[in-house]
Order: C-alpha cells, then sequence, then structure tokens
C-alpha cells in the first residue's frame, strides 16, 4: 500500500472517492490462488458466525469513530456470517431486477443512497508467523480495517478477496472491521438475471503459515487415450516472508500409484555484483514442478469419476516437514476436433443445467452439504453437466462435481445486460473484465471437472474478450474458451425479427472469442440448420452447445424432446444447458401460515422483472418440475426397442459399459401386468455400441384382447455415491397391439349415491386455461416485451360464450354418452384449450386413469410418459408453482375415473380418448393468484375433458410451441361417457 492510498484512509468513516473507480479493482489484495483447505502444519480458524452489524444509508454515512466504537450500543446488532443482510431483518431487502440497473445513471455511476453493512468482530491473534484471512464472497465492494488500521479493498462478488492482517496484529485480541457497500461502479458489470443483496454470503476464515510456505498448488492431469495412461505436472508456489534460503524442497507424492518425487526450491539469488545477475536473470521463480508420466491409471469423466489424491510437502534445509497439503486430482482428456467435443477421446452429449448460488432462506449462501443435495438431484435426473450462471459459484460446488462426476463450465463474474454493447466497447471496464478472468482461471484451473472457461454473459463483442481468451489460452490451454456474445446477434426466435444463424466461415473475432458455437434460445430449425451446414461446408469445425435453451419458467419446457431429437441426429449439436436449475424464490409466510416464495416487486424493488426469475426445473426447495423429469428421459443413458423377434440395447454413453446396470421387463394388458423378468445374463453393452437380443429371451403373455405393452426399466446394479441400488435410470416402452382398453372394475353394484353424482354433472364448454408464464397475458410486462399472447384477454376467452351442440344420450345403467361439438371462430387463431368444464362433487378425492403418465402431459412435452394404469389423487396434481398456473393435463387418456374412500364415483370414457385434468383449484384461482399465498382452493373439484389443448413451448424466453401443437379455429368434436361407479 503505498503512502497516496494510506493518506485517503487517514479519515476511515470515509470512502476515497476513487475506490469506486472502474480501473481500480482492488487494494492490498493478495494474488488469487486455490483454496487449499486440506492442510497440515498451520491452522486454519473460521470466523463464520455472529458479528456485530450497523447499516447505514451510504458509506459516507458511516458514524465517526465507528472502528472503534463500543458494539454493545443500540445502532449495533448482531448478524450471521455467512448470510446477506437482506435476508436477516436489517430493513433493507432484495432486488430483482432481470436487464435494467437497479439505478438510473450512466457508468460507472454508483448512487447517493448506497446501503452499506458496518461489520465489527474481534480475535485473538492466532499462532504462526504469518496470518491471512479470506473473505470468500461479498456484495459489492468490501473495505477492510485492522485494529483500527486501514488493511486493503476489494470488489468482485463472486470470488475471494484474501488480505495479508500479519502486520496489523496484536497479541492477544484483535478488532476487526468491514465496510461492505452494496453498490459500486463493479455493480455495472454483475447485472445478471439473479437478486441483489448486500453482505458478506460466503465464509470468513484466517490461516496461520510459518515465514515459508506453500502459497498455491496448480495440478496439470492429462490421460493419453491411445497408450490409456496419464500423466500430471505439479507445481507448488513457495512463499516465504523474506529470501528464501537454500536447501528447501518439495515432496509430492501419489500414494495409490506408489510414486514421489523431490523437488529442491531454487534460493533467492543475492543481487550483489555482475556475476551473480545471470544467475537472477534466469531465476525461475520460487516453484518446484513434479513431473510424472506414463502412469497407468483409469481416467476420470461425468460418467467414472476416478479421483487420486495428490500430497505435497514443504520441507525445510533440515529434511523437517513444515506442512502437507492433500490434493484430488482425475486423469482427463479434452479436445475439439470435426464439430466435436472429446472427452478422453470419446464425443460426450452436454446434458446441463444452469446454476445459480441460490437458497430461499438464506439468499445465496449454501452449505456443502446443502450444494451436495442439489448435485446428487442433477445426477439422478441424468444431468452431466453445470454452467456457473453467471460467476463462479461457491468453490466447494468444483470439489463436489469432482467426486460425483459433472462436468463444469465455469463463467467469469462479468455482465452488463443493461449496457450489453457499449459498456464493454467503451473500454471503461477493460482492467476489470480482464482481472475477473484471470482470477477465475487462477482460482479453478486444477479442477478436473471443469471443461469450459466462459468469459462471461450478455456482455456485447468487444476487443476485451479477444484479450481475455488470449490470456486463458496462454495460461490454461487445456479447455475450451466459451463466449455467447460473439452470437446472439445471428439468432432469433421472436416474431418478424426471426433469422437463421449467417451460414459463413467465422470472423476471427468469433474465432478468438469461443471455441464453441453457444448461442442463447436458438430454435431447433436453427440448430439443425446451421449442422448440417457445417457438415456439409467444413467450414466450421466448432461443435454447437447451445448455452440456455428451454426456459423453464412455470409450467414449461415444451418441444424438449424436438431439441434432443436434433442433438441426437446431427453429430456437430453437443447438447446444452437449461436455463434454469432452480426458481430464485425467496420463502415468506403469510399471516395465518401459508409458505409462499416471493419475487421481483415483493420488497417494494423497483425497477424490478417480476417473478423472471422464476424459471428453474425445481422449485426453490428442489421439489422437481414436470420439465425435469421430461429432461431425465431425453438424456437417458440406455435405449430399447422393440423389432420383431429382436430387442437392441442401445448404450448413449461415453465411457462406461453396462455392467453396473440391470435391465427388467414386464408386460402390462390395459395397464395390468401379466408378466415380468429381467435381462440378467446379457453381455455388457460398450459406450455408443449396441446389442441385439432375441424376443424370446421374454417369457410374456400373448396379451389378446387388450391393450398389450412391454415396459423396460433400466437401473442400477450397486449403490453408488448419489443412488442406491435399484435407482431408474431409464426407462423404455415397446406397444405390442393397440385392443379395445377397458378399466378392471366394472359397474354392475352402482349406489344410488353414485348415479346422482353423474346425474347432477352440468358441463359446459370453455377455451380457457389459467396462463402459463409462457401464455403470459397474466402479466402485462411479459405481453409487451416478449410478444406473448394478451390477444387471450381482448377476445374475452376467460368468459366466451362458445358456439356448441351436444348430444346427450342417457343409459339404464346409469351413463350419460355425450358428443359435443365445439366451434372455434376463425378470427382466433390460438386458444388454450377447446373442452368441457365440470364441477364434481369434493369427495370424489381419488383418481385413477388409464393413459400416459405417472405425471402430467401436454402435447409438446410427454416423451418420458408410459401408458399404464395409474393411481393419484386430486390432491396430487396439484404442483405449487411460484407463480400460480395451469398444469395437471393428461393426454390420450383412454378414460378416467374419481372416487371417494368407499370407492363410489364416476368414471369417463373417451372415444376414443380424451385430455382430462382434475383440480381442486379452479382456473380462475389459478389466473386471478400472483403467489401460492393467494390462492384458494375451490369448493369442488373442476375437471376438464378436452378435445384439444395448447402446447407449453417456452415462449416466456426462448421459442413458442410448434404450429402443430398450435389450437386454432375449426369444429372440434368430443365423444365421451360418464359413468357411476361403486
Amino acid at each position: 500500500m503505498d503512502s497516496g492510498t494510506d493518506s485517503l484512509c487517514t479519515m476511515v468513516h470515509i470512502v476515497p472517492t476513487h475506490f469506486f473507480s472502474p480501473d481500480l479493482t482492488s487494494v492490498g489484495r493478495m494474488p488469487m490462488t486455490r483454496p487449499l483447505a486440506s492442510r497440515s502444519g498451520h491452522d486454519s480458524i473460521s470466523l463464520d458466525g455472529e458479528w456485530r452489524f450497523q447499516l447505514v444509508s451510504s458509506p459516507d454515512a458511516a458514524p465517526e469513530g465507528w472502528l472503534e466504537a463500543d458494539t454493545s450500543a443500540s445502532e449495533w446488532g448482531p448478524i450471521e456470517v455467512p448470510g446477506v443482510w437482506t435476508r436477516q431483518n436489517t430493513g433493507d431487502f432484495p432486488h430483482y431486477t432481470n436487464v435494467v440497473m437497479p439505478w438510473g445513471g450512466n457508468p460507472p455511476d454508483v448512487p447517493i443512497e448506497n446501503p452499506t453493512g458496518l461489520y465489527r468482530t474481534s480475535f485473538e491473534r492466532p499462532a504462526g508467523d504469518r496470518v491471512v484471512i479470506e473473505f470468500g464472497g461479498f456484495e459489492s465492494m468490501l473495505v477492510l480495517w485492522c485494529n483500527g488500521k486501514f488493511v486493503g479493498m476489494g470488489k468482485d462478488s463472486r470470488l475471494a478477496s484474501s488480505f495479508d492482517l500479519t502486520a496489523f496484529l496484536h497479541e492477544g485480541g484483535n478488532e476487526l472491521a468491514v465496510l461492505v457497500s452494496r453498490w459500486s461502479d463493479a455493480t455495472w458489470i454483475e447485472d445478471q438475471d439473479h437478486w441483489y443483496h448486500g453482505g458478506l454470503h460466503r465464509s470468513v476464515t484466517l490461516t496461520t503459515t510459518s515465514a515459508t510456505w506453500i502459497d498455491d498448488v496448480v495440478i496439470a492431469a492429462d490421460y493419453d487415450v491411445q497408450a490409456n495412461t496419464g500423466s500430471v505436472d505439479v507445481t507448488a508456489h513457495v512463499g516465504t516472508m523474506g529470501n528464501l534460503a537454500a536447501g528447501w524442497t518439495v515432496s509430492v507424492s501419489v500414494p495409490e500409484l506408489g510414486i514421489s518425487q523431490d523437488v529442491t526450491i531454487e534460493a533467492d539469488p543475492e543481487n550483489t555484483g555482475i556475476a551473480t545477475l545471470t544467475a537472477a536473470h534466469e531465476h525461475p521463480g520460487r516453484i518446484g514442478v513434479a513431473a510424472f508420466a506414463d502412469l497407468p491409471v483409469e481416467p476420470w469423466s461425468a460418467e467414472s469419476p476416478r479421483l487420486y489424491d495428490v500430497e505435497v510437502s514443504l520441507l525445510d534445509p533440515e529434511g523437517k516437514e513444515s506442512e502437507t497439503i492433500a490434493l484430488r486430482t482425475g486423469f482427463r482428456n479434452l479436445r475439439i476436433a470435426d464439430r466435436t467435443l472429446f472427452i478422453n477421446g470419446a464425443p460426450i452429449m452436454i446434458c446441463g443445467v444452469n446454476r445459480h448460488d441460490h437458497h430461499p432462506d438464506t439468499g445465496k449462501t449454501l452449505t456443502a452439504e446443502e450444494i451436495r443435495e442439489e448435485l446428487v438431484l442433477m445426477k439422478t435426473f441424468n444431468i452431466n453437466a453445470v454452467r456457473t450462471a453467471h460467476y463462479p459459484n461457491d468453490p466447494v460446488l468444483l470439489d463436489l462435481c469432482d467426486e460425483l462426476g459433472l462436468y463444469v463450465l465455469v463463467e467469469a463474474n462479468v455482465e452488463s445486460h443493461a449496457r450489453q454493447t457499449s459498456l464493454t466497447a467503451s473500454g471503461l471496464f477493460d482492467n476489470a473484465i480482464m482481472d475477473r478472468v484471470r482470477r477465475m482461471v487462477l482460482r479453478d484451473r486444477s479442477h478436473t471437472c471443469i471443461i469450459g472457461w466462459s468469459l462471461g454473459n450478455e456482455s456485447g463483442e468487444a476487443p476485451v474478450h479477444a484479450a481475455a481468451a488470449a490470456w486463458i489460452r496462454a495460461t490454461e490451454p487445456t479447455r475450451y474458451v466459451h463466449y455467447e456474445g460473439g452470437f446472439n446477434k445471428n439468432y432469433s426466435h421472436r416474431g418478424e425479427g426471426r433469422q437463421q444463424q449467417r451460414e459463413a466461415a467465422p470472423t476471427a473475432i468469433e474465432r478468438l472469442i469461443s471455441d464453441v458455437v453457444c448461442p442463447m434460445y436458438a430454435t431447433v430449425d436453427q440448430i439443425t440448420s446451421w449442422a448440417r451446414w457445417a457438415e456439409e461446408t467444413k467450414l466450421d469445425d466448432r461443435p454447437l452447445i447451445l448455452c440456455e435453451y428451454s426456459h423453464a419458467m412455470g409450467n414449461s419446457n415444451g418441444g424438449l424432446s424436438d431439441y434432443w431429437e436434433a442433438f441426437w441426429s446431427e453429430p456437430a449439436l453437443g447438447g446444452g444447458f437449461v436455463w434454469d436449475w432452480r426458481d430464485q424464490g425467496l420463502r415468506e409466510h403469510a399471516d395465518d401460515g401459508t409458505e409462499w416464495f416471493a419475487y421481483g416487486g415483493h420488497y417494494k424493488d423497483d425497477p424490478n422483472d417480476v417473478n423472471f426469475c422464476i424459471n428453474g426445473l425445481v422449485d426453490p426447495d428442489l421439489r422437481p418440475h414436470p420439465g425435469l423429469h421430461e429432461l431425465k428421459w431425453l438424456a437417458r443413458p440406455v435405449v430399447v426397442t422393440v423389432d420383431d423377434d429382436w430387442l437392441t440395447v442401445a448404450s448413449r454413453r461415453s465411457h462406461r459399459d453396462t455392467s453396473d446396470l440391470i435391465i427388467r421387463w414386464h408386460q402390462e394388458v390395459d395397464g395390468v401386468p401379466t408378466g415380468h423378468g429381467g435381462l440378467l445374463d446379457i453381455d455388457p453393452v460398450e459406450p455408443g455400441e449396441s446389442l441385439r437380443i432375441p424376443r424370446a429371451e421374454l417369457v410374456a403373455g400373448d396379451g389378446v384382447g387388450g391393450f398389450n405393452t412391454l415396459i423396460f426399466t433400466v437401473e442400477l446394479k450397486h449403490d453408488t455415491s448419489w443412488a442406491s441400488a435399484g435407482h431408474v435410470v431409464a426407462h423404455d416402452q415397446h406397444i405390442e397391439d393397440v385392443g379395445t382398453a377397458t378399466p378392471l372394475a366394472d359397474a354392475k353394484s352402482v349406489s344410488s349415491t353414485s348415479e346422482e353424482l353423474v346425474s347432477t354433472l352440468d358441463p359446459r364448454p370453455t377455451v380457457w386455461r389459467a396462463p402459463t408464464d409462457n401464455d403470459g397475458v397474466s402479466q402485462g410486462w411479459l405481453g409487451e416485451v416478449l410478444g406473448v399472447r394478451p390477444f387471450w384477454i381482448s377476445w374475452g376467452l376467460q368468459t366466451a360464450d362458445l358456439p356448441h351442440s351436444s348430444t346427450v344420450t342417457p343409459h339404464a345403467d346409469g351413463s350419460v354418452h355425450r358428443v359435443d361439438e365445439i366451434v372455434i371462430p376463425d378470427d382466433w387463431s390460438d386458444v388454450p384449450r377447446v373442452g368441457m368444464v365440470v364441477d364434481v362433487d369434493p369427495r370424489l378425492g381419488n383418481l385413477r386413469w388409464f393413459g400416459p403418465g405417472p405425471g402430467e402431459t401436454y402435447p409438446d412435452r410427454r416423451s418420458a410418459s408410459l401408458i399404464s394404469t395409474w393411481e393419484s389423487t386430486v390432491d396430487d396434481q396439484y404442483h405449487p408453482f411460484v407463480f400460480p398456473q395451469e398444469h395437471g393435463a393428461h393426454v390420450d387418456a383412454h378414460w378416467f375415473e374419481l372416487t371417494d374412500e368407499s370407492g363410489a364415483g364416476l368414471r369417463i370414457t373417451g372415444h376414443p380418448t380424451v385430455i382430462f385434468s382434475a383440480r381442486r383449484h379452479s382456473d380462475d384461482a389459478l389466473t386471478n393468484a400472483t403467489t401460492l399465498a393467494e390462492l384458494t382452493r375451490h369448493d369442488a373439484i373442476e375437471v376438464h375433458v378436452d378435445a384439444a389443448v395448447r402446447g407449453l413451448g417456452t415462449a416466456a424466453c426462448g421459442p413458442d410451441t410448434t404450429e402443430e401443437h398450435i389450437v386454432g379455429p375449426g369444429t372440434y368434436r368430443l365423444e365421451w361417457t360418464i359413468t357411476p361407479i361403486g
């Protein structure tokens, strides 16, 4: 720290103005290194827990003398660290925007009203020659004092900032003071689609070392596909508080492989005369490199995440161990060629998700156990990759991805969405952007799970991106560089502006900034067209991997199967990352105790982007959405098909055979099992290969007279780190014969109650459904910005009096046969549904049906379903989407039944099938509610029996449903029978 900076901090209650300059990214902050937690020979002391806290309106509002003030005074209160203050009742609240900045003005301006947290804690000086403090993450600028003395400043909310406290400490008690301003110039490049918070959201740790220590360890492991051997270079960086004396040694070993190597660290040269200048000039630095080759290793992949322990010890000149660091590494090779991403010589398909650090209670603070829970859930749904959107996630994530087996695309903490083009082009933030990219790579480069480096998100295309990409390739060339900013100008999915990707050789800047073609929300037609053009012309040898697609907002992911059909069909398409993993709702409770989840605007945060942060494959509390089940099936690792007298078992894996799996089968007639068995003795199927098995291996019945199917499940044989034996990783169904599907229960013993239930029903025609987020009509801002369907309102569909006719034929058994014809006018080019709705006695809460299941199905999201007889309840049809909306439909049902606890009720049979839903929440209630707390239950069960239902699509941010799944004008005929049962 120079004297100029020191003088600027003499008024310690004021943060110097130049701290809010983009050119200044830190003061006194130590260089970024990999976290080295597993160390012996030193102490690591957590400062997590209760600190004293005061919130003021701006950095300049910090009271005089706050560094030494008595924190028992009324203006000071307790706060938990780690944790954002915006979730700890401080009077300052979260703020959600997607594109717009939380304040007006131009970069790099910072608002005068800038909530600022003042933190205080004390600690005893730990033993050791050197003491370093690390702040794992803070939002958005941190200034540190120790014992009243200025220590340093740092920006970059999502990476750690470390400071050497040694010179500032006293023996005995010591006082830390930390100022965190919520906004800074850095916020302009942290304009990401998630909540703005404030505070210390990751752990704070003290680390002690001796006067000479291991400062960093860089592991570069590779795998030779042809030789089936591994190699690894381990570089130890040694730090010292003075000159390094001769004789210090680093010892590196891989115990499981029985290898070790001692490397002498060169002493610092003495620049005392001409004779030593050459030695000084050629001094390699305080590093030692241990290199091992031709190692008999098993390679690491997401399918087989094999790791090896690496021990790095520092020995003093007498050979005494000073400290030892324990790390883990895997041997993995990555290359891109011929429009394909290869891991260990095999092409891989990315089934990825975009992930934020988010928790519904704490905002951005998660424990290692909570992060593991997320990743285990991903693995159980066949997800194999994570993009850390849009910043480096908590470093624990990478340790767990190494262990569990998930590929990771790490993204730099850079997004200037509000000024996407002009800000990066201005050059104002070049130093900050380069600093963030460098720090990301320096922290994470030794993790085996990382396959790519992202330069950031939605920040235009500028020379700084080319410079950052060049620095990465020079420093860490074993992964690919990713950046979507150069591609999205060539893609559009919105109305008149829809374009095809430019079919031409990539420009020089595109080549510089991205080794993969990585647009967001491109249509299936666009990516398929590009893939075929690239294969035919050979003008682009990069694979296309979508950085975002199938926007999972609310009840969504319609058309996901179309993407995966393209992925599996076109070699140049390498998959993609669904946006996103988890709804970013914040848990709240109504006065009556009802739990609900908040989104933009609920904290008087203005401007805001409402519920656009609610777009995950799982709820805020990790309950899977229906789209996640669809994704699991589309990415299944094994496919079983039936062709005449043969079964074909095809492996879609890249790296391991199927010896860890078992395939079971069972036959059903009308959804009732008639035979079962296991394919127990088949040979393992090699990656990418298939095995044909004679159909005679299955001893199944003839299934005469009904709807006859074969169902195959693929299960884990043994427990794994992420699932137990018996976990189903894949399923397939083969329809043997389509007979007449009939329910087992007959109607020969029908109570008068059941007959009355049927006779009192009064179906009425409807075209309305409670809008999904993709329909958009319930949120005006969506209708205007994204061009979804506000015309449903202007047409009056919710209360429309529809032209229709009904033919009703009662029968002696109490059943009623209906033929309803509903006319959709020519002007109504796109309606939600066409069918009948009827209120049913609320006691009929048991549900049974024959058709696709077990979950809900829609015309463009049904691939994961199996046709069978399913049992559920009306209550279980409810999915508590954060923003209430349409859900619970079942397409192509042959029949369904609603009964009470005694078995009395009704059956509705389609001729040949119907689309149905049965819910305790009416369409009106779902339409009018904006949160779960506002959602009221219907007095009856609302049952829809439809002839057509619109697809879901992803129009909230992405392509709409395809033309074939749009419900347009015409006459719709619905033939169905209502029968009393019980």
